[in-house]
């Protein structure tokens, strides 16, 4: 088998590459980043392709990690090309904009898989990771193809409308406090603050540098192409907003009040302490 990995030169576009490769397929991957795909190839033992056309026409799974807002105009430029039967898979976290995509390639007669690995590029492998698959034409089919390239992987099966919901939720908002934190920490004297800190602070920091270390313009598209972002933010800066007055007013009893409406909310968590 061969595969494509049409973003390779990113972080989960070489960890595919790996993956792949290990498991005994060849892979060619292409990438706009032409250097950094060249030393990729040359570290993994992958073959660089002149352009996603190229990668994609010699290879039986077309795998797509580039930016979200790029995965349609990608699917529109190497479908003219592909034979009935392939498959092309993508793996963005924002869903909303990428199935009509999809659903028109699986129309022409190619095999598609939407997939969001729940996971990142530190993982050492497959085993025991999770995997969400988006249904996009017939589902059965979808998942049997995904637990047949992936077998060492639990799947996850949801829609594009609740996988985007709750992305906005575990991305959008969490990415959200965690940038505007490193903004207002990353002013003060951030060793002081260290030596001060205790558990709480000490867990945030690295939160908030583990979101701060990654590439900007990927997050930038995990806010601005949910369309369930906004809403979100909007809540959050309400209640941010109605907890400021309550401090403000040196309220105790609304404090209070505020603190134990979240935490009953909390507590449909059977995990919650």
């Amino acid at each position: 088998m061969h595969a494509a990995i049409i973003g390779g030169a990113g972080r989960m576009g070489s960890w595919f590459t790996r993956y792949f490769l290990r498991r005994g397929y060849r892979v060619t991957i292409s990438d706009v980043r032409v250097d950094r795909a060249e030393e990729v190839a040359r570290i993994l033992g992958a073959k660089l392709a002149k352009n996603n056309i190229e990668a994609a026409k010699a290879a039986d799974i077309i795998l797509i990690s580039t930016p979200i807002n790029v995965i349609p105009s990608v699917i529109a430029e190497i479908m003219p090309e592909l034979e009935r039967g392939k498959i092309i898979a993508e793996i963005s976290s924002v869903k909303g904009g990428i199935i009509p995509s999809l659903r028109e390639a699986a129309r022409c007669g190619v095999s598609v898989l939407s997939l969001h690995p729940l996971f990142g590029p530190g993982a050492q492998d497959m085993e025991g990771e999770r995997i969400a698959l988006i249904p996009v034409s017939d589902r059965l089919f979808e998942e049997e193809l995904a637990k047949k390239i992936f077998p060492e992987a639990e799947l996850i099966i949801v829609d594009e409308e609740a996988h985007d919901r709750a992305m906005a939720l575990i991305l959008s908002l969490t990415h959200f406090i965690n940038i505007v934190f490193a903004s207002i920490v990353g002013e003060e004297d951030i060793g002081a603050l260290k030596n001060l800190g205790g558990t709480t602070f000490t867990l945030q920091l690295l939160l908030s540098e583990g979101v701060m270390a990654e590439d900007p313009a990927i997050y930038a598209s995990i806010q601005m192409d949910n369309k369930y972002t906004i809403r979100y933010l909007e809540r959050f800066m309400s209640r941010a907003e109605d907890l400021k007055r309550i401090i403000s007013d040196r309220s105790l009893e609304g404090f209070v009040e505020f603190y134990r409406a979240a935490q009953n909310l909390l507590g449909r968590d059977e995990d919650f302490a």
